[in-house]
């Protein structure tokens, strides 16, 4: 009898991927078109044509057959595109986690990569192209008032439930292996550019991490957290600090401004609610606490910024593939 068995516990165990949204772009101009954060982890797949993009802090040319790779809560602006040809590009966004640690940032994955194997290149777009057939499918299944966009999303700042029948279970499972399939067949194509180990961290800071990213409605202490993986605080400090170079209050208020900028921008919550559902006394203290961080009150931030995150429109497969020819 052949038995196998996992018991060991690894960091892979947090390892967390879904698919948000796909979309195919033809970009003939950028002048209706700003810059913004990007919500989910992002990959674009260039099909043709050419774009000069700032990327963060770092402005590069975005040409046919390359691989563009951006973490969640990048920040992206369009400066120019090429004369000859629209900019056709596929991308797909989705949650890509290991625990609260975005997975491209742990494994230090490069933002940009032109592939000289074109048969590596066109199994990825193949794929892309069957996942976003089976996206539409299953969305199809849908009454299109219950799907609803970010900028569709009432004041509650919640999307409504979709409950799936078995069949459409069973459709959603696909989707998700067919997205584990495509990372899979990424990470195996860029496997070169990679480190042989990722950015490795603590267990316990992933678990401190993930207390945090849960409960920032309760701004828990340090005595909880360090109470919480049987740790003095002292030595849960000295983990933060040398596992991800900040204290652990410190992190929590990032990820707490980190949480705000996306209420603020993919909803329309009203500011007493977002104030609370952070873990603020109050709105006034929430609205100083922006500031001194983003230089902008939650307003003004949300009246310059919001919109301008790219959002997928559905289409049938036929005409994706018709795109593509």
């Amino acid at each position: 009898m052949l038995q196998m068995e996992m018991g060991n516990r690894s960091s892979l165990d947090q390892l967390h991927i879904n698919i948000r949204w796909m979309k195919e772009w033809k970009r003939n101009s950028i002048s209706h078109l700003q810059g913004g954060l990007m919500q989910y982890t992002t990959f674009w797949l260039v099909l043709s044509g050419s774009a000069v993009m700032q990327f963060d802090k770092t402005i590069c040319e975005v040409k046919e057959n390359d691989i563009i790779a951006l973490p969640s809560q990048s920040y992206h602006r369009w400066i120019s595109l090429g004369d000859k040809k629209p900019f056709h590009y596929l991308s797909l966004a989705c949650e890509a986690r290991v625990g609260t640690f975005d997975m491209l940032r742990l494994y230090q994955f490069p933002r940009q990569t032109n592939l000289g194997n074109a048969e590596a290149f066109g199994k990825l777009t193949e794929l892309w192209y069957d996942m976003s057939g089976e996206f539409y499918d299953l969305l199809s299944h849908f009454p299109r008032e219950e799907l609803k966009t970010s900028d569709d999303v009432g004041a509650a700042g919640e999307f409504p439930v979709l409950l799936f029948d078995t069949t459409q279970t069973i459709q959603y499972f696909k989707i998700r292996s067919c997205g584990y399939q495509w990372i899979h067949l990424l990470f195996g194509t860029l496997s070169g550019q990679l480190p042989n180990q990722p950015n490795l961290y603590d267990t316990r800071v992933y678990e401190v991490c993930d207390y945090i990213n849960e409960h920032l409605h309760e701004r828990p202490s340090l005595d909880k957290l360090a109470e919480l993986v049987s740790l003095s605080k002292e030595h849960l400090r000295f983990l933060f600090q040398k596992e991800i170079g900040q204290a652990p209050m410190k992190y929590m208020a990032a990820v707490r401004m980190q949480r705000a900028r996306e209420l603020l921008l993919l909803g329309s919550a009203p500011m007493k609610e977002i104030a609370e559902r952070l873990g603020y006394d109050d709105q006034h203290h929430f609205s100083r606490a922006f500031h001194q961080a983003e230089g902008l009150s939650p307003k003004e931030y949300r009246r310059r910024y919001k919109g301008s995150l790219e959002h997928p429109v559905e289409r049938r497969r036929e005409a994706l593939m018709e795109n593509a020819l």
